[in-house]
């Protein structure tokens, strides 16, 4: 199983409170996983490309995971979140 982190290109707008991630999908049923630090999935849903968009107002950790199921591929792309002042 492949496991790379340069197909995704991830950011966050903290104002909006989205996770935003450009991933084109090779097959129709690609899922995402929001994990914990802890490796409890989070949130989960479709991979919408070329960009997803996760609403994330109701994570109140900072380390994260995203993890994309493509058919065969998996790719794993850790990430933080920042507390807004």
């Amino acid at each position: 199983m492949e496991n790379t982190n340069h197909h995704i290109r991830l950011r966050i707008d903290q104002i909006e409170r989205l996770l935003m991630f450009d991933y084109e999908p090779g097959t129709r049923d690609a899922l995402f996983d929001i994990c914990d630090s802890n490796g409890h999935i989070v949130k989960t849903g479709e991979v919408n490309g070329p960009v997803t968009r996760v609403r994330i107002t109701d994570l109140d950790g900072e380390e994260y995971y995203l993890m994309v199921l493509d058919g065969e591929t998996s790719t794993v792309k850790p990430f933080q979140l920042r507390r807004v002042a």
